[in-house]
């Protein structure tokens, strides 16, 4: 008995893996931006003769349109119905949890044994793209890694939230906190904490993937005495690292006589020890290089309706060519004086048009009722826009459209929007924050544009302290410590109240 449900398992498992190619095509066209979907498009019509551009004017065929009712392919390729969304949810989640090494191979055996496949769904996941981002350059890199799935899994999250200059731009709580209704596979602190580790030691340049100043130069000093050797008798590295922990705020001021003294040392062994330090880099992320970014393109352009006093969004794909299946080739598939070689090759090319016409559409629909679901949270942002950006996890729009995480994730991810406060990345507006003491919920987003606020009002000859930033805060009902502030105006790149002071008299 116990053998048959395996064997039934395994029957059902065949037929769902079977989505596979299908699905991930389809979650391939859901992440892709609007110039990449061009590009895709471009490559499928010149690859695919049975996919065919309708010109402007021209009426959709009857028969090659995206919904091709009539076409009845022979059994030896038989195409699936076009995929909705309920199904293409479930067998997505079924590719997940199979894990991706497990079900590549096993979609791969499957699709060889029902010949459905070809050497461009073996590179599917793998093919590089026409230009690299910073942080496509560090999951390339953490890639080659060797540890567990987990972390893995953690240090992915993690490369997601370093900045430019290769530092963490959150800390390892919030992002714990944020990621907290993903579900069983959600890293916790105690995981990210050691994803953060292996980062620091297998990301390059060294200093990558540092909490703050002083914890990338330390990784730094340590790679490079690595590499260089251990000579007996030089202190210089240890010394460094000394001054990067201990006396950072006196190197900026030049105050060296003080740290001689709280040392006793020399001022050759200070010198030696800030020449080691001269060779580290402040901003280790900045000496990647990072392909140019191609002209921002906007996917869905978000309108105000005075009279209705509603916002609507639509899609920005208007130069997006009509697709559908050709009607010729239609026609020849179910030719009687078609041989059956041929007929195999005319049904392969139509199953594949129809496939990509369908991922064309879900990716528009899927992307549109993302789109609105922001819409209904953050009117008060679209109205009044600056500080009024509310929270709004991912899981939260998942489960109000009852879809998966990952789903809203490739949906949202490098695509771009037109709204009445200006263009943004649709991610930016998938904000995490915090709770005031008058109980309702501020954007960390919001929150940091406030800080920008309260230093752009300050009295210049006086400017504020993070400290003292941080009291302002707490009068607004904003609880936020000072070191927080402090990572705030960083990434707002607003030096400290001194540098502030010195530039304001000069």
């Amino acid at each position: 008995m116990r053998f048959e449900l395996s064997q039934q398992a395994q029957v059902r498992l065949g037929q769902q893996m079977k989505l596979a190619p299908r699905v991930l095509q389809s979650m391939e066209i859901l992440q892709m931006p609007l110039a990449a979907i061009e590009e895709r498009i471009e490559a499928e019509l010149e690859s695919n003769v049975a996919l065919e551009q309708v010109e402007p004017g021209q009426a959709l065929d009857a028969a090659g349109g995206s919904d091709v009712s009539d076409f009845s392919p022979s059994p030896a390729a038989e195409t699936p119905a076009p995929m909705g969304a309920d199904r293409f949810e479930r067998a997505q989640e079924l590719h997940e949890r199979m894990g991706d090494d497990e079900t590549a191979e096993t979609w791969r055996e499957v699709a060889r044994r029902e010949g459905e496949f070809d050497s461009r769904s073996a590179a599917l996941e793998s093919a590089p793209s026409s230009g690299q981002s910073f942080e496509e350059i560090l999951l390339d890199q953490w890639a080659l890694c060797e540890a567990p799935h987990p972390i893995m899994s953690a240090g992915r999250v993690l490369i997601s939230n370093i900045g430019e200059n290769g530092f963490l731009i959150r800390s390892i709580e919030e992002i714990a906190a944020d990621s907290r209704e993903l579900g069983a596979e959600t890293p916790t602190a105690a995981l990210l904490t050691e994803a953060l580790k292996r980062l620091q030691t297998h990301l390059e340049p060294p200093g990558m993937a540092a909490r703050n100043l002083s914890e990338s130069l330390v990784l730094q000093l340590n790679a490079r005495e690595k590499n260089e050797g251990a000579i007996a008798g030089d202190t210089s590295f240890a010394d460094a690292r000394l001054l990067v922990e201990n006396d950072l705020r006196d190197l900026e001021s030049n105050r060296l006589t003080a740290i001689r003294q709280r040392h006793g040392w020399t001022s050759e062994r200070l010198d030696i020890a800030r020449d080691c330090l001269r060779h580290c880099n402040p901003a280790p992320g900045r000496s990647l290089k990072v392909e140019s970014a191609p002209i921002v393109r906007p996917d869905v352009i978000i309108e105000y309706d005075t009279a209705t006093d509603a916002y609507s969004a639509r899609l920005a794909s208007g130069v997006l060519p009509n697709l559908q299946v050709s009607e010729e080739y239609l026609r020849l598939s179910k030719a009687k004086k078609t041989d059956d070689a041929t007929k195999l090759m005319l049904n392969d090319g139509i199953r594949r048009a129809r496939w990509f016409i369908d991922a064309i559409e879900q990716r528009g629909a899927t992307l549109l009722r993302v789109v609105n679901e922001v819409i209904a949270n953050q009117r008060e942002w679209l109205d009044s826009g600056g500080g009024s950006l509310k929270p709004l996890p991912m899981t939260q729009v998942a489960k109000k459209l009852g879809m998966n995480v990952s789903t809203i994730s490739r949906t949202v991810a490098g695509k771009w929007i037109v709204t009445p406060r200006g263009s943004f990345e649709l991610r930016k507006l998938f904000a995490g924050g915090t709770e005031t003491e008058s109980g309702s919920d501020i954007s960390w987003v919001a929150v940091k544009a406030i800080v920008g606020e309260i230093i752009a009002a300050e009295v210049k000859s006086k400017p504020l302290s993070d400290q003292a930033i941080s009291l302002a805060l707490k009068e607004r009902g904003i609880p936020l410590a000072r070191r927080t502030v402090v990572k705030y105006r960083e990434q707002l790149n607003i030096p400290s109240a001194r540098v502030r002071r010195v530039a304001e008299a000069s």
